[in-house]
């Protein structure tokens, strides 16, 4: 083999030993990539720290004396979700104390709503304030810092129609009206908001569609925990809310458990088949059930004759109260439609407490 026909088989191998390289480093990177897809890594049990938890303390709508509904899986896919988590967080609730400034913390805040004067006493954590003239009445919790302000509707009645404002505009007074409170923290800012119409009907507000009908706009405020919502046990109604008029706040209510972000830990969850055989055995939360068109703020309710519900959707979320729970739990959020006996459909909203049986307290 002569000098020149070496070089160019050594210049022939050398290109053949490159490609072989390039192919091996780009097939492991690419391996590296698709291996966590075809086989993806086990994750650590869930660390359930907190031991067994207490049942989360859901209320629930009656139905009528005898209604045993037939519960049917109608999603899109005609099948339950299988893209649910095997395990979420659950948050410790920090627990309010009174201290030496409750008292003096609560004083101010009823000065910027515009009360003066020492308060009623109505228990050692519980004040009250009122304002005979405007018909105000404000309620704080000294030891939680949740208050009430109401406002006799008698004293509204001379509230135009058209009024109020939008219900953009609403939202951000609300916003900052609750900022200058300083009472709307991360969890709030970053959760949805929802702005609804109302008039004066009688002794009550009702909802209604157009600005012109309006005297007053309400606005929800929801946390968001884990990109989660966090709901109560009314689900068109959040925990922190705003009413607004033309020049006026007539009404407030915030109820807020703040959490500590240190003392969280993962549990697991009911399996989505483990849910469906709750549901169809009853145990499943209801909290909204009402024709589509009903006022989702009244407080009218009958108890209906439910033959079927169908269940288009299943989703986690949280629950929340305004009583003080020890823990912020997650929850299935089921959503759906109600018929009854002589075929009326009705929204369906219920919740169903979503840790595996096995760490809650009492459950089976």
């Amino acid at each position: 083999m002569t000098l020149t026909e070496t070089a160019q088989l050594t210049k022939r191998s050398a290109v053949v030993l490159t490609v072989i390289l390039l192919a091996y480093f780009t097939s492991q990177a690419v391996w590296a990539r698709v291996k966590p897809i075809i086989f993806p890594p086990r994750l650590p049990p869930p660390e359930v720290a907190f031991g067994k938890l207490p049942t989360p303390a859901i209320p629930s709508l009656p139905l009528e004396e005898g209604a045993s509904p037939k519960y049917v899986v109608d999603t899109t896919t005609g099948r339950l979700p299988q893209d649910l988590p095997d395990r979420a967080k659950v948050y410790k609730i920090i627990l309010p104390k009174t201290t030496l400034l409750s008292s003096t913390r609560a004083k101010e805040l009823a000065t910027k709503l515009g009360f003066s004067g020492d308060p009623q006493r109505i228990s050692s954590s519980e004040y009250r304030w009122e304002k005979a003239e405007t018909g105000r009445t404000l309620k704080t919790n000294i030891t939680t810092g949740n208050f009430s302000l109401e406002t006799d509707i008698k004293k509204l009645s001379g509230l135009g129609s058209g009024s109020p404002p939008s219900t953009a505009a609403a939202v951000d007074q609300a916003q900052n009206f609750l900022q200058g409170l300083e009472s709307l923290d991360e969890s709030y800012l970053g959760g949805r908001r929802e702005a609804v119409y109302l008039k004066i009907d009688r002794a009550s507000l009702k909802k209604v569609e157009t600005l012109a009908e309006a005297q007053l706009t309400r606005v929800d405020f929801f946390r968001e925990i884990d990109e989660q919502p966090v709901v109560g046990a009314k689900p068109y109604r959040g925990l922190v809310s705003v009413v607004l008029g033309k020049d006026i706040i007539p009404f407030v209510f915030y109820y807020h458990w703040p959490l500590d972000p240190k003392q969280s830990t993962t549990y697991p969850l009911k399996s989505v088949e483990e849910v469906w055989s709750e549901v169809e055995r009853g145990r499943a939360r209801i909290t909204f059930l009402a024709p589509a068109d009903a006022d989702p703020f009244s407080s009218a309710y009958e108890p209906p004759d439910l033959t079927t519900i169908y269940v288009h959707q299943i989703s986690l979320g949280y629950f929340d109260s305004e009583k003080l729970q020890n823990y912020l739990q997650p929850i299935y959020i089921l959503e759906g439609l109600g018929l009854t006996a002589d075929r009326q459909q009705l929204k369906y909203i219920a919740y169903l407490p979503a840790i595996a049986s096995d760490w809650i307290a009492g459950e089976k």
